[in-house]
């Protein structure tokens, strides 16, 4: 009992309210406590810090009722040690922190002041139409021709995103004219139509379509047929018909399923640049940022953060070799052309 109100048990009292606070805040950053809780999430970390303190409190008086000066004054040394190098490791991580968004601000900041050069753009191939009566041979045969290869395409008008009607669950996708937003789509009449039959083997295939019809990607067999999305209301969708005269119609809503383009970029098989020499992969997001020199075949979308995608480089076994940044858009277009199949 005599020893704690002594000096060097108060010097322990002390040193162990500041370290088990620094002890509470970094268990509070290891469990993510504050994490999702906006402005809540700094008072929820402070009050781990505030419990640790007090539980550190307790342990002094504890230690110092029942050990002797020689070995309180080892721990106040062991203290000291261990609060200079908490506090130097809160202070780096801070000071990263501070860094990690000037540089975003500086990067906003030249977005804003330094537009971006037009990027060449590869235009879609024409379907050569025959008439509205075409057989459905005839029908998969012309709108094939826009989806050779591995359907690598580069965006000019970027538009939503990607439209896809729901091909398992109606036999008809309806499109509409002019439609008149504040009446519902049980008032309109439709213009057009594609109807779908199922092959004998299982498969649904396009049995009539309008002769104007080129949708943006087509390969049934693959459950493939996407329309590129315009603009949305509460009950249409406006879609691109016609990739070589950029036609458009209205479709419903409720038919088909809009991916906007981070979230469609986010399930292709993989992007590319159209100039591979002429682009960069950086360690950040940032202009000025390092940059990466891994030698690699693809590149797996992982995330994406406004105008840059974080991808996976991949080599020719699809084996990850590395990863790193990208730019995905600018105000002229998409800077990448995606593959929707390996």
């Amino acid at each position: 009992m005599k020893n704690i109100f002594k000096p060097y048990s108060l010097l322990l009292h002390f040193l162990s309210l500041i370290l088990f606070f620094f002890i509470g805040i970094l268990y509070a950053g290891l469990v993510d406590a504050g994490k999702g809780q906006m402005l809540a999430g700094g008072a929820i970390v402070l009050g781990y810090g505030v419990m640790g303190a007090g539980i550190g409190f307790c342990i002094s008086i504890f230690t110092s009722y029942n050990l002797n000066r020689k070995t309180i004054i080892k721990l106040n040394i062991i203290s000291s040690l261990l609060i200079i190098g908490l506090w130097g490791y809160f202070y780096i991580k801070h000071q990263k922190r501070q860094q990690d968004k000037l540089e975003e601000q500086q990067f906003e900041n030249e977005q804003l002041q330094s537009p971006k050069p037009t990027q060449p753009v590869q235009e879609a191939e024409p379907i050569e139409n025959d008439n509205s009566d075409a057989s459905e041979n005839s029908i998969e045969k012309q709108m094939a021709m826009l989806t050779k290869k591995d359907y690598r395409f580069q965006e000019k008008a970027l538009g939503l995103g990607m439209y896809a009607p729901n091909l398992d669950k109606q036999s008809t996708m309806y499109f509409y004219s002019a439609p008149n937003f504040e009446k519902s789509i049980q008032e309109h009449t439709p213009t057009d139509s594609i109807t779908f039959k199922k092959s004998q083997y299982g498969d649904i295939v396009i049995q009539t379509a309008p002769p104007w019809l080129v949708p943006k990607h087509l390969k049934l067999d693959y459950g493939i047929l996407l329309f590129k999305a315009q603009s949305i209301t509460q009950d249409f969708i406006e879609v691109t018909v016609n990739e070589t005269n950029q036609q458009t119609a209205f479709v419903s809503k409720y038919s088909g399923h809009l991916q906007y383009w981070p979230e469609f970029l986010l399930h292709v098989h993989s992007v590319e640049f159209p100039n591979p020499e002429h682009e960069t992969i950086y360690v950040k997001p940032l202009d000025h940022a390092g940059t990466v020199t891994t030698t690699y075949s693809f590149m797996k979308p992982l995330r994406i953060k406004k105008d840059w995608m974080f991808v996976e480089l991949q080599d020719d076994s699809f084996n990850s070799v590395g990863k790193g940044w990208i730019k995905w858009q600018d105000t002229n277009g998409l800077l990448v052309r995606y593959s929707l199949l390996s």
